[in-house]
């Protein structure tokens, strides 16, 4: 069957009607009854009524199996008038005491069963749980439906992220539920309010994992475009990572421990040049966490002098990755002499290395077979895609999409272009270098500085996790505060995975993402009615290894046997 991954507003649809509880009466002949009672309202005056008598006990142990069962009947009665859909468990939102139900009894044909509902657990169980331990449950305040229905959104993009308005859609169709969106969008607006205090928390609990370890933070900026030609604010053209050049978007910068795991973020218009967030990033980074001992980890985008100044006026340590062919001629011609290099293994991997001194930083130059294998086939991509725009030797120039880097191999004459054989021999003669600028002492080897680097991945990673497995764009939202709160809310979505991942890693348990969530998008339960008797019963899936395995990592423990819910 489809699986259908719903979010509900907790407090505003899984409605309490009456007070329900359990009254144990002493009878004339020794015994206790055991009853459970309805509080209600009848104008300004409340009775009671009693809803089913449990039975009569003799002993306290007897009266302690019937108050149990008494409770699992005050759940399934709730449920049933209300009932509560995936990602919360009926016993986790009508009560605390009753986690245990009991086996049926009587003798039950599978002939007499029908499966009513399939309900997806893993997904709440596993990143529920992660969410309470980070202490998100408080994130938008004391308002505890908005924080409810946040929880609940976090959780459905995790398991299946789709716009907000189709979720709220596939709950009218498929479960007559009506959860109206303009209820999801004043969460948003809510969010957007608590968007710095979100940041600060996260960022305190990523940091809060490592104590004092802390010595080297990633930065990298991406772009999300939206579905829109429209312009505001925040919704700009520029330079697109996604190769959308109609499209607005906003730029995100992300800054990130070694591991991935995510300490803050910054949104700027679109049409903001990538190395000018830099320093606005760095400098709220540093107004919140302490950072002055923390060297900052970038790719060449930020290479520029007033961001290397900037960062050296603040006292931070930086790795940048620096532009080697727009250096100095000089400089160019002292990389390029293969005597100043000297063999490293690094990840692994073997590399020639080469210091030199540039503008008073330490520039350092590496070179390996396998870069050089990939310059060289990025190349060739590049003038495949050429040659089939040539027209007669010619290239027109409207047919070439600027940001993938091909007018570099053209010489232009008005609005033709010709392949010039000379920049692309030229650019061949840089395959396999690479180099990074620092203000680091010696203190850290150029092997070492060269590792840090390569551990840019990571951030890559968290872009490319947020960007897909997420669906953090394109964006559907318009107005500023919804675009912050849609960014907000991925944010912590992409948090939880990152501790998942990490805390199963600690485990010696390497899963991808898509790994994770798939095996958690099987740990299901059917509920079963009988058709006489109109009892439900809850049939556990089967539990694989694996299973076991990541809710042993998170304290967790998934039972198999059946359970009777009435």
């Amino acid at each position: 069957m489809p699986q259908r991954y719903i979010l509900i507003d907790i407090i505003e649809y899984v409605l309490i009607v009456s007070s329900m509880f359990i009254r144990v009466k002493d009878k004339p002949n020794g015994k206790k009854s055991i009853q459970i009672v309805e509080s209600y309202r009848r104008g300004d005056k409340v009775s009671q009524r009693i809803i089913r008598h449990i039975g009569q006990a003799v002993s306290d142990s007897e009266v302690e199996v019937m108050k149990q069962l008494a409770e699992s009947i005050i759940i399934e009665t709730k449920n049933t008038r209300q009932p509560v859909l995936p990602f919360f468990a009926p016993e986790d939102i009508y009560g605390k005491n009753t986690s245990k139900l009991y086996a049926p009894q009587d003798t039950v044909l599978v002939s007499d069963l029908r499966e009513e509902q399939r309900i997806i657990e893993g997904i709440g169980d596993v990143f529920g749980k992660l969410y309470d331990d980070l202490g998100c449950n408080d994130l938008l305040g004391k308002q505890k439906n908005k924080n409810a229905i946040l929880k609940a959104c976090v959780l459905a993009r995790i398991a299946n992220p789709v716009s907000k308005m189709r979720t709220a859609s596939l709950l009218e169709e498929d479960y007559g539920i009506t959860l109206p969106l303009e209820k999801i969008y004043r969460m948003m607006d809510i969010l957007s309010e608590h968007e710095k205090e979100v940041k600060e928390h996260i960022g305190q609990r990523t940091l809060a994992l490592f104590r004092e370890h802390v010595d080297v933070l990633f930065f990298d900026v991406t772009t999300l475009y939206f579905e829109s030609i429209e312009k505001d604010e925040l919704r700009a053209n520029g330079f697109s990572k996604d190769n959308k050049i109609n499209e607005t978007q906003i730029v995100i910068a992300l800054v990130t421990t070694t591991q991935g795991l995510p300490i803050t973020y910054e949104i700027f218009p679109g049409n903001t040049y990538e190395g000018h967030t830099f320093i606005e990033t760095i400098t709220k980074l540093k107004e919140r966490f302490d950072v002055r001992h923390v060297q900052v980890v970038a790719d060449r985008g930020m290479f520029n002098e007033a961001n290397l100044q900037a960062m050296e006026k603040e006292g931070i340590e930086y790795i940048v990755a620096a532009r080697l062919k727009n250096l100095p001629k000089a400089m160019k011609e002292k990389i390029m002499e293969s005597r100043n290099y000297r063999g490293a293994v690094i990840h692994n991997e073997f590399h020639w290395l080469g210091e030199y001194e540039y503008n008073n930083r330490r520039l350092i130059v590496g070179y390996s077979s396998s870069r050089a294998r990939k310059d060289r086939a990025d190349r060739q991509r590049l003038i495949e895609r050429l040659m089939k725009k040539v027209k007669e030797g010619k290239i027109k120039l409207r047919t070439i999409i600027s940001n993938q880097g091909t007018k570099r191999f053209l010489s232009i004459i008005k609005d033709e272009a010709h392949i010039n054989e000379a920049k692309i021999s030229e650019d061949a003669g840089w395959d396999g270098l690479h180099g990074v600028i620092t203000n680091a002492n010696t203190h850290c080897t150029r092997e070492e500085l060269i590792s840090r680097y390569r551990e840019l991945w990571q951030i890559e990673e968290a872009f490319r996790i947020n960007k897909h497995d997420l669906k953090m764009r394109p964006i559907y939202h318009w107005t500023p505060k919804r675009i912050k709160a849609h960014i907000a809310l991925c944010f912590i979505a992409y948090t939880l995975v990152k501790q998942a991942l990490y805390r199963s890693k600690l485990q010696k348990m390497f899963l991808s993402f898509e790994q994770l969530r798939n095996e958690l998008l099987h740990v299901q339960s059917s509920i079963l009615i009988h058709l006489k008797t109109k009892k439900k019963y809850r049939l556990p899936s089967k539990v694989t290894q694996n299973q076991k395995s990541i809710y042993r990592i998170f304290g967790l423990k998934r039972s198999e046997v059946p359970h009777d819910l009435a």
